[in-house]
């Protein structure tokens, strides 16, 4: 043991001493942040975050220059470790003010309330002309990750920091949202975030943030501001605010804001507006808006086409659902068309024995002639699963088929019968027969060992409101399926099964976590620069990304890596959520899909405050690996947990006008002159 000891001291011993042999003899102070990928220390450190080395990072917490503190705080951001708290704790009075602001940030991340006064205490509160707020606006944000209610009424109550004072305003608005991120809201918090969201006086930014919470946070009561929210709705000039409180609107139910509403449904022209209204109609009454609906369906814009059907899926009525086939024979996008024959299928009663009939041989129909078109097929075999009875038919239309995504599809709508509303009402004394026939289907995909189908199944199986732990007796089949799985490629579905093992057991669940794997590649980010670009190149045109080689610059060799050796050829965008993102790079093309390896998570403070941003998807905390999104809008509640590796700064048009089955043609990687 004291060798074990002694042997430790020594190592980091001689760490230090390898960091201090890197830095030249002087006693002047270094103020300066000067971070180059081709810097060899700094690849040292960055490869200790790479490798989840907390305690190699925190030996640069006392370095002379102020770029490696900044790039061990960072990385203390991004690997999330109590064991560092107290170290940040000491870096909130770092000389510099780049360290001390991530220094908050990643006490922030870490979302311990054991920081909470330290963070506090470093509060500079002194005259906003005198201080550089970029540390009190992160302090305050952190307050938000890690605070208590009384300090979310307290940091609302604020209301005399000048228009002017946009860092502080930022903080104060991204400390209300991140309370309510983690379900803390309180009436003085969104009083101020409705002031902030509907004056024109204050910053675009603080009110598109502000907008979000109204847009976001649950249980919150906008009834005395429901008119002006409405007002500053139908005025902002910036789609980004528009878009927010449109869906905040969903949460008040007067009849003179639906008026308002409906009224610019038909006048707005960004289709994002269009589609965050229709769904904030369905806060209201459905004998109101069907007209209006309705109309939308034949809408030039897909987004706002779909936004319309998938009213109809959510909130039809039966009595208008012989109604909505009419439009199913109109010559309406396929997609738009299965959202229909879903609603029709969701909203007739049972005892429509022939009309449910006629639409399931019609959508078998268009399934056996959209064979090689699956991500339009989808589409249909997710209508399929509005209706329990056909839940045999998915089985032979879909499960079994082959086409990847079609079969993930299949699984998904298996899912949402079994775990709908209308399952039990449907079979009612034969629940359990049905059940357990069901079950037969989802053992059949873990003995063919597809990954995505384990996946869905799993949750099924681990899904408390089914009720599968009283009608399993033998999991060995479940044991079995994750003993074949290969780490960390499939590490989704192997903690899928171990979620549903635990809840079968009546056990507690502890997700496996991804060891390093995936060294750097510092060869790659010697050629990136400020300037290092990635054309996209897509069936429906071009985009290009900036790339953030110094921010993430694990993440960009890897996407840079996998460009260079075509990877993303021919790849779809196997996902596209309307006023949301699209995301490709999944090789198996359904989003269960990666390679045999995973990258870590890199989470500097960055935000998605705007369009346009390129993330990276993932199943967790450090398990990405080729999948990346971009978003149509601001996507706050992404923060701190997604990625952001690059930005679009061409072709956004594009962007929006992608859907499920568009293809990447190429990656082309260069240096922008």
């Amino acid at each position: 043991m004291n060798r074990y000891i002694h042997s430790l001291s020594w190592m980091v011993i001689a760490l230090m001493l390898t960091i201090s042999s890197c830095v030249p003899p002087s006693n002047e102070v270094i103020t300066d942040i000067n971070i180059t990928n081709s810097d060899p220390l700094y690849q040292r450190l960055y490869n200790h975050q790479d490798e989840q080395n907390v305690d190699s990072v925190l030996a640069y917490f006392n370095h002379p220059n102020p770029s490696y503190r900044l790039t061990a705080v960072n990385a203390l951001a991004s690997m999330q470790s109590e064991i560092a708290i107290d170290s940040l704790i000491i870096r909130l009075s770092d000389p510099v003010l780049e360290v001390r602001v991530a220094a908050a940030y990643a006490l922030g991340q870490i979302g311990k309330a054991e920081t909470v006064d330290p963070l506090m205490s470093a509060f500079v509160n002194r005259d906003t002309v005198d201080v550089d707020n970029r540390f009190n606006s992160t302090i305050l944000e952190a307050i938000g990750k890690t605070g208590n209610k009384s300090l979310l009424n307290a940091i609302s109550s604020v209301e005399n920091y000048r228009t002017t004072d946009t860092l502080l305003l930022l903080g104060q608005v991204r400390s209300i949202y991140r309370f309510a991120t983690r379900g803390i809201t309180t009436q003085v918090g969104t009083d101020r975030m409705v002031d902030l969201a509907s004056s024109e006086t204050f910053p675009k930014e603080v009110r598109v943030m502000a907008a979000n919470y109204l847009s976001r946070a649950k249980n919150i009561d906008l009834s005395k501001g429901q008119f002006r929210i409405a007002e500053a709705f139908t005025g902002a000039n910036e789609a980004n605010i528009r878009m927010a409180l449109a869906q905040s609107l969903s949460k008040v139910s007067d009849p003179d804001i639906l008026k308002i509403l409906q009224s610019q449904l038909i006048v707005e022209k960004d289709y994002r507006v269009k589609v965050n209204i229709i769904r904030a109609l369905g806060s209201y009454s459905y004998i109101d808006n069907i007209d209006l609906i309705i109309d939308h369906l034949e809408n030039e814009n897909i987004h706002v086409a779909n936004a319309a059907a998938q009213y109809l899926v959510d909130h039809g009525n039966r009595s208008d659902a012989e109604i909505y086939k009419t439009f199913a024979n109109k010559n309406i996008d396929h997609t738009v068309r299965a959202k229909v024959y879903a609603s029709v299928l969701k909203h007739l009663p049972a005892y429509y024995t022939g009309s449910k009939s006629r639409i399931r041989t019609s959508i078998l129909n268009y399934l056996e002639e959209l064979k090689d078109k699956p991500y339009i097929a989808k589409h249909y075999v997710t209508a399929l699963g509005q209706d329990p009875y056909n839940y045999a038919f998915l089985k032979d239309a879909a499960i079994d088929s082959g086409a990847v995504a079609v079969r993930t599809a299949g699984m998904e709508a298996l899912s949402n019968i079994v775990t709908g509303e209308n399952f039990i009402n449907t079979f009612r004394s034969r629940s359990n027969i049905v059940k357990n026939e069901i079950l037969e289907i989802i053992k059949e995909q873990f003995v063919k060992g597809d990954v995505g189908a384990m996946a869905i199944g799993a949750g099924i199986l681990s899904n408390e409101k089914v009720g599968y732990r009283d009608l399993i007796q033998n999991d060995s089949f479940l044991v079995t399926a994750a003993a074949k799985l290969a780490l960390p490629r499939e590490i989704e579905t192997y903690n899928e099964i171990k979620k549903a093992l635990a809840y079968l057991n009546n056990v507690k669940y502890e997700a496996e976590k991804t060891s390093f794997n995936h060294p750097i590649n510092w060869n790659t980010l010697s050629t990136v620069s400020d300037s290092t670009i990635a054309v996209v190149k897509t069936n429906k045109g071009n985009f290009t990304i900036k790339l953030f080689g110094r921010n993430t610059p694990g993440t960009v060799a890897n996407f840079i890596d996998l460009a260079n050796d075509n990877f993303f050829d021919n790849k779809a965008y196997h996902r596209v959520v309307s006023n949301f993102v699209i995301q490709g790079g999944c090789p198996r093309g359904d989003g269960y899909g990666s390679l045999d390896y995973s990258i870590r998570s890199e989470l500097p403070q960055q935000y998605y405050d705007d369009q346009g941003y390129v993330g990276m998807a993932s199943a967790g905390l450090h398990t990405e690996g080729t999948q990346w999104f971009v978003t149509h809008s601001p996507t706050p509640h992404l923060d701190g947990k997604y990625t952001i590796f690059g930005k679009v700064t061409e072709g956004m048009d594009v962007i929006h006008q992608i859907v499920e089955g568009d293809k990447i043609n190429d990656v082309i990687i260069t240096i922008q002159r």
